[in-house]
């Protein structure tokens, strides 16, 4: 039987974002940010299976969050060029700390100028790409 305190399992509700004002994009619902890794097959002589190497990668990411106000949105239609820095933390008050990120050169790949659908909130979802990343707090099990 696996010994895991469930109690310490993270809860998605205590995740926050906050913009390169450090005000807090508090209707965020969904935050993701990820590396996909750009791999090179390699086969070499007398190896049965091909190996791989690393030889670069790509920041990109979703946030997804309730519509109140058209901030965001008339940020990038302002200057669709413009890069960003966000922080984004995991804080739950029954883990072993917390975690948080500072992504570096967010670009938005939209700008989400208007949409709705009857009887329903509404929420905004935006992709974007980032040039870096560095983790300000880690969660040390």
């Amino acid at each position: 039987m696996p010994n895991v305190d469930t109690n310490k399992i993270i809860n998605g509700t205590y995740g926050f974002l906050y913009d390169e004002d450090g005000r807090e994009m508090d209707t965020t619902q969904e935050f993701e940010v990820k590396a996909d890794l750009d791999k090179k097959d390699l086969k070499l002589p007398g190896e049965f299976f091909t190996r791989t190497k690393i030889m670069g990668g790509k920041l990109s990411g979703k946030i997804t969050f309730l519509k109140i106000d058209s901030r965001l949105q008339k940020k990038i239609a302002d200057n669709p060029a413009a890069k960003f820095n966000y922080i984004a933390k995991l804080a739950d008050p029954n883990s072993d700390g917390q975690e948080s990120v500072l992504i570096r050169g967010v670009s938005f790949d939209s700008i989400p100028i208007l949409a709705y659908k009857m009887g329903e909130e509404v929420s905004v979802d935006v992709n974007f790409t980032a040039d870096d990343f560095t983790y300000q707090d880690t969660i040390d099990g």
